[in-house]
Formats: C-alpha cells, structure tokens, sequence
C-alpha cells in the first residue's frame, strides 16, 4: 500500500482529526465557556 492510500483512509483521516481536537485549545476553551455557561444559568433560575 502506498503512503498516499494510507493518508485518504478514512480510519487515518478520524484519528489525524481526533488527535487535532483533543490538543486544541480554540475548540476547548469556547466548549468550556459554553458548559459553565449552561451551568451558571441552570443555577440562576
């Protein structure tokens, strides 16, 4: 198997985007915010 058809696996393709999410900090951050978010108003009313 070539490189490249290893690359265009859509298995290869869900990891390399998981490994992405999981160490960045611009999708965690505002996921964070919205959470506590959710929570303050859940604790307000």
């Amino acid at each position: 198997m070539d490189n490249e058809e290893a690359i265009d696996r859509p298995e290869t393709r869900a990891i390399n985007w998981l490994a992405s999410v999981s160490g960045d900090v611009h999708f965690w951050v505002p996921t964070l915010v919205l959470i506590g978010g959710l929570l303050l108003l859940r604790w307000v009313s």
